[in-house]
């Protein structure tokens, strides 16, 4: 409560001075609140204090940031604040070009979490927009083939079924073998993705980290592969990788790389963000237009044309970019790591849990699939969260009888104890 009631006082001030007039104010008071080297491996105690600078209920554990993550405090407040300043002149803030300056840094601050021109990076509203962009916007007919597998997210594969019958194109979806993933190598993903791309294969679309095992695609090599083979386009799911991974997207050679903010780097919810090479920004037609398509013609934003959008929203993405950073991403991916490490042990000691996803740490991530041997995992899941406040994801899906677990820094080996502790008793 420390934090909230710091970051209240100077915007009390704030206040006093200009009703909460001036955007920059917000934005001085949260950074003055910014955790600096919160994260210390040696020092077990500081990722249960990063977990008070969240609004979690305290009799909740929280495994699931692969479905919604939660958002800090921090970042909380100063999204009040700029609801509190836009409400003090709506029409000068949403309309008024007040936001403009701030909204393209905002831009410049996601394009530098994606290592990529901010001239190629859109602000949408989640992974799914940006999917739905380019089915709906790009031109496919009859000859052309959409290829993915059954890995792929919904978000980023059924807009291509809505579109097919449509355009005419055709849709290929290949099973995963998502029961042989935690023995599988890189050689061995290639392989499989080698074996079904064809000739008329256009578009190839996969997760950089899959949401039900947690595979870490080696999306550099498949999109050199895809090249190879002639696709045009490769386009990646990366929802559960941007604020997980290091990333460096203008390296990876792929064409659309979409991805959802409020997962990983813990924005408020209603956001999105999209890389469009720019080959590929002119091939595709907008899915929604109003007035500024003239204005944008030439800009990635004449795929923002909304007219009227949740400009506080937005704005608090930077902050919540910035939260992250102030982190360190290497002091994140080595905590992530480790928690991986921690439950693998554990479930690799375990009598009653099975692992189910990768081996080895450079095809894994924060987000991991397990068994609790001869229970069904949608009653695991329920009994977990009704008796003991745990939250994760179930799926019985592709053969798969799995608990999903996705842990964030502030998670603690307790917790992780804690869970074996009690799927023992089930």
């Amino acid at each position: 409560m420390t934090y909230r009631r710091t970051f209240l006082k100077q915007l009390g001030t704030v206040a006093g001075v200009s009703a909460f007039g001036r955007l920059l104010d917000v934005q001085e008071a949260f950074a003055a609140q910014l955790p600096v080297s919160a994260l210390d491996e040696s020092n077990s105690s500081s990722y249960a204090l990063l977990r008070e600078r969240y609004m979690l209920d305290s009799e909740i554990t929280y495994f699931n940031h692969g479905s919604i993550g939660t958002i800090p405090r921090l970042v909380h407040e100063a999204h009040v604040g700029y609801l509190r300043v836009c409400e003090s002149n709506p029409w000068l803030y949403m309309w008024g070009g007040e936001w403009e300056e701030p909204r393209a840094r905002v831009r410049e601050k996601a394009a530098a979490t994606f290592g990529c021109d901010p001239a190629d990076m859109c602000i949408t509203h989640n992974t799914t927009e940006g999917f739905s962009t380019v089915a709906n916007g790009l031109a496919l007919g009859p000859g052309d083939e959409v290829v993915f597998s059954s890995l792929n997210h919904s978000g980023a594969g059924v807009c291509w079924y809505h579109n097919a019958p449509l355009k005419g194109f055709t849709v290929k979806e290949f099973e995963f073998p998502v029961l042989d993933v935690r023995d599988m190598s890189v050689d061995d993903v290639l392989n499989l993705y080698d074996q079904n791309i064809s000739s008329s294969t256009r578009v190839l679309v996969l997760p950089h980290i899959d949401n039900v095992v947690g595979l870490v695609h080696p999306v550099k090599e498949i999109a050199q592969l895809a090249r190879d083979k002639g696709v045009e386009i490769v386009a990646v799911d990366g929802a559960q990788s941007v604020g997980m991974l290091e990333l460096n997207v203008s390296d990876l050679g792929v064409d659309l790389y979409c991805a959802s903010p409020h997962k990983w780097l813990q924005s408020p919810k209603g956001l999105g963000l999209m890389y469009m090479r720019r080959e590929l920004q002119d091939a595709v037609h907008p899915m929604w237009v109003t007035w500024g398509q003239a204005r944008w013609r030439d800009s990635i934003r004449k795929f923002e044309d909304y007219g009227t959008r949740n400009l506080p929203e937005l704005i608090t993405l930077g902050d919540a970019i910035d939260f992250q950073l102030s982190l360190g991403t290497k002091a994140k991916v080595d905590r992530y790591r480790h928690l991986w490490e921690v439950f693998r042990a554990a479930a690799l000691e375990s009598d009653h849990v099975i692992w189910r996803s990768p081996d080895t740490w450079p095809m894994s991530a924060s987000l991991f699939a397990v068994e609790v041997r001869d229970k069904v995992s949608t009653e695991v899941s329920q009994s977990m969260y009704q008796d003991h406040g745990f939250v994760f994801r179930p799926f019985r899906t592709q053969g798969l009888n799995t608990l999903r677990i996705s842990p964030n820094v502030y998670n603690t080996e307790d917790e992780i104890a804690r869970f074996f502790e009690l799927t023992a008793r089930l």
